[in-house]
């Protein structure tokens, strides 16, 4: 074993260098004759004493230095390959992770607009005004021309070969195709127009879910206030039982008043954070943004809305009337392309004759040819039905929608200018006189001019007076969101 060891080890290159070329010594002549005598050992292991067996044994545990392998380079090439996933996923993480800190803060436009950059809104919308196109361009696309080779022969001493070789087209007198395509291309602009409708119904939606959740999110506030005041309530009752100045009991009553305050802030956490998480699966937010998210705005709107004729005269600018109207003129070109069922195709056709009459020689010549298709039977009858009722629906529903705008504008304006009114006007009263109740209630209370009850009351009034501006607030902007929906032309 010591001897396949002596001779693995041999076998390696040299090192160079002075101080490893010394540390070998030729083989001596006993070790060259006997095949099975251990090779000789270095000097610097006769001098320490070593024999040549641990010698050879030493140099297998620390061989000698090596030229440099490209093995590690490899390695950490490979090693670099198989961490690659693991970096790009790390860094999408760590994307995502910024996305979600971004979005802690939320106002309504950035809403609206992440709401409408989304990707599949673009897709769904692209989609649908890209087959109508398509549609469009099949309906108006020309027949292509046709090509014809004939080859007629006979037989016998008096026969012949006739070759014929022509092209046709087939041209449309009544230019149906023409109308047909023109149809096609109003389809494809009330695709447009449908578009537009849905962008502003996403816009619209945004808006109605973010003022959804930051009502909740300020209700929730307030209903925290309301846990605020009764703690405060707690530290005087407490200092006026260690002074003996009231009974256990209205310890206790504030205890509990304080666990029905907090079923319902706890209630109403829960409701906002379903808000939020409908907010955020509409604009598109990463997961795990809608815990934490913070809206930011008002609740109440800045200004009136504009008078009635103004609105209306907007309303009908809308998109889902210009898209009823496209398809409405869709259906009238239609029905004039079915009306023309009397006015035939006509086929031309142009092209070469060759005749081989055999001994006779061969003859070269030309051929026109024209083809009419006889109307004597009206096979378009079932389209111009179909135009027709087509026409007359679409006829009766933009009717109907305009007069819905009509009214729907005039509720929505009378709606919500006297709800933006009260709401303004109750916080204007409400406010200073809820503050005032709450401090008489409070300085009574402390000084034992006023019960306990008396002091819950004025807690619970400007509780339920701050609700219930939040709820008017809510209800006007509301109103307002769905004015603006009805009377938009285009998303913001």
């Amino acid at each position: 074993m010591c001897l396949r060891a002596s001779r693995r080890s041999s076998n390696r290159p040299e090192p160079r260098g002075p101080s490893l070329a010394r540390s070998r010594s030729p083989p001596s002549p006993r070790s060259a004759s006997s095949p099975r005598a251990p090779p000789s050992t270095t000097s610097p292991s006769r001098s320490s004493g070593r024999s040549p067996t641990e010698a050879t044994i030493m140099r297998r545990v620390h061989p000698a230095p090596i030229a440099a392998s490209k093995k590690p380079a490899v390695g950490r090439f490979l090693l670099a390959l198989l961490l690659l996933p693991s970096i790009a996923g790390a860094q999408v993480e760590a994307t995502r992770a910024d996305e979600a800190a971004r979005a802690t803060s939320l106002t309504a436009e950035e809403a609206v607009r992440r709401a409408l950059a989304r990707a599949p809104l673009a897709d769904t919308i692209r989609g649908a005004i890209d087959a109508e196109r398509g549609g469009a361009r099949t309906l108006g696309a020309y027949p292509n021309p046709q090509i014809t080779y004939l080859r007629e022969q006979t037989f016998g001493t008096l026969g012949t070969g006739e070759d014929y070789l022509s092209v046709s087209q087939v041209i449309d007198l009544g230019n149906r195709r023409g109308l047909r395509g023109e149809a096609g291309e109003r389809r494809a602009n009330a695709a447009v127009h449908e578009g537009a409708a849905a962008r502003v119904e996403v816009a619209a939606d945004a808006r109605l879910r973010f003022y959804e959740a930051l009502h909740r999110q300020e209700r929730a506030a307030a209903l925290r206030a309301w846990i605020g005041r009764i703690e405060a309530a707690l530290t005087i009752v407490e200092r006026r039982t260690a002074r003996g100045d009231t009974a256990l009991y209205d310890r206790r009553r504030l205890e509990r008043e304080r666990i029905v305050a907090e079923g319902r802030a706890q209630t109403e956490e829960a409701a906002r954070d379903h808000a939020r998480a409908r907010l955020a699966a509409l604009v598109g937010l990463p997961d795990g943004a809608a815990e934490g998210l913070t809206l930011e705005g008002r609740l109440l709107p800045d200004d009136e809305p504009a008078v009635v004729p103004a609105l209306r005269a907007t309303a009908y600018r809308g998109p889902r009337l210009q898209a009823v109207a496209e398809r409405l003129r869709a259906a009238d070109l239609e029905l004039t392309s079915a009306m023309r069922w009397w006015l035939p195709d006509l086929r031309l056709e142009a092209g070469w004759k060759g005749v081989d009459a055999g001994s006779q020689g061969r003859t070269d010549g030309f051929l026109l040819g024209a083809t009419l298709t006889l109307p004597l039977w009206d096979a378009s009858g079932g389209l111009r039905l179909n135009a027709t009722g087509e026409a007359r629906a679409l006829g009766g529903r933009r009717a109907l929608l305009e007069s819905e705008l009509a009214g729907e504008v005039a509720g929505l304006h009378a709606e919500a200018t006297r709800l933006g009114q009260a709401a303004r006007r109750f916080r204007e009263d409400a406010r200073s006189a809820s503050a005032d109740l709450v401090r008489i209630a409070t300085a009574g209370y402390q000084g034992g001019e006023m019960t306990l009850l008396e002091l819950l009351d004025a807690y619970r009034g400007a509780g339920d007076d701050e609700l219930t501006a939040l709820d008017l607030d809510h209800a006007a902007r509301r109103t307002r969101i769905e004015l603006d929906r009805t009377t938009a032309t285009e998303a913001p």
